[in-house]
Parts: C-alpha cells; sequence; structure tokens
C-alpha cells in the first residue's frame, strides 16, 4: 500500500508517468518483488507505447480512479449493482470516441450490462450535443438517471444539473433540452427501455 492506495491501482497511472516520485518508487518496489505486478505494468506499457495518445492516457487514468467522472464512481457502481472497479472502467468509456454510437442526430449512446440485480435493465451513458434535446419519448418502465456533466430541462420546465438523479416512472412521456454551451452526459438504469416516437 502506498498512502492508502494499493500498487496494483498505481500501475496505470505510472504507464503515464503521472505518480509522484514516492509513489514511483514505491510501484518500482513492488513490481522488482512480485513478477505477477511486473507483466501487468508491462501490458500498460506496451499499450502506451503502441497508442500514447491522450484516449489512452485518459483511460488509463479513469480505469486507476483517476478520471474526471472519478466523483460519480461510487453513485454508479450503486445504481448499476456493479464493483467499484468496474464502474470506474466503464466511466472510462465515455472518454474512448469508438465506444459512442449515433442512432439520432445530437444523440450519443454508450450501452452496457448491469450488474446482477439489474441483469434485465437498459443501461448505458447518454450525451446531448450542446443545443440538442433527446427526442419525445415513453418510458417502458421506471428509469433512474444521474447527471455526469452539462445540464438538461425537460419539458416542463424542471432543470437537472450535475450530480443531480431523477426517477422517471412507467408511462412518463416526455423530451429533453440542453441548457448552456456544454454537451450532457448521464448515466441510465431503465427497466424495459423507452420508446422514441413523434410529440403528439
Amino acid at each position: 500500500m502506498t498512502n492508502g492506495r494499493d500498487v496494483r491501482e498505481l500501475l496505470p497511472l505510472y504507464a503515464v508517468g503521472e505518480l509522484s516520485a514516492d509513489e514511483a518508487e514505491a510501484v518500482e518496489r513492488a513490481i522488482e518483488a512480485d513478477p505477477n505486478l511486473a507483466a501487468e505494468l508491462d501490458s500498460y506499457l506496451e499499450l502506451v507505447a503502441v497508442a500514447p495518445s491522450p484516449d489512452v492516457k485518459t483511460r488509463l487514468m479513469a480505469s486507476a480512479g483517476g478520471g474526471r467522472f472519478e466523483k460519480f464512481s461510487d453513485r454508479m457502481a450503486k445504481l448499476l449493482d456493479v464493483t467499484i472497479d468496474r464502474a470506474r472502467e466503464l466511466l472510462g468509456l465515455i472518454e474512448r470516441p469508438a465506444s459512442w454510437e449515433n442512432p439520432v442526430p445530437g444523440v450519443d449512446l454508450i450501452h452496457f450490462d448491469g450488474g446482477p440485480a439489474y441483469a434485465a435493465a437498459d443501461c448505458g451513458f447518454v450525451r446531448v450535443a450542446p443545443g440538442g434535446k433527446f427526442p419525445w419519448h415513453t418510458h417502458r418502465g421506471e428509469e433512474v438517471s444521474v447527471i455526469l456533466s452539462g445540464a438538461l430541462r425537460d419539458h416542463e420546465g424542471r432543470l437537472f444539473r450535475a450530480g443531480d438523479e431523477w426517477v422517471q416512472q412507467q408511462g412518463m412521456e416526455h423530451e429533453l433540452f440542453t441548457e448552456g454551451d456544454e454537451a450532457v452526459i448521464f448515466v441510465a438504469r431503465a427497466m424495459n427501455g423507452i420508446e422514441v416516437r413523434r410529440r403528439q
């Protein structure tokens, strides 16, 4: 342990040069004593060498609890019934452009599986471009969402900002609009999904 953190958690940060001198020294001592740790570090170093991009660095930092959404990892773990490590891994996907799908203009999605308690739920991240909207839709079951960045307003004028959580009940119908010049990103756990349709 170093500063209360397991050495294994520090390996990605070591690979991208984000540790203090004391932490780096602790990692080096640990890998000298443990061939398994050394092999794990080598895999991170190879990744950085093959693709030394900001994307790789951001993903490695997120997986070690150093990403910009780290403060949401505990809430994500509880919302999705996954471990903290899995929540950090999922949050790291946000920084990876290739993770996103674009089914509707101005709206991007990342789908993933929830943990055992929510294996049947539709779980994922939603990103809505600045000045954009999530189209009119009906909730087929309960959805719980947490805003990770930006601000979102529903058609009734309610405003949700980063950190806000809201529950949308089965049968609720609405559309959502971004506020300001920042893209909105939120995580959602939806039972039975949603039906996107034209507003009548």
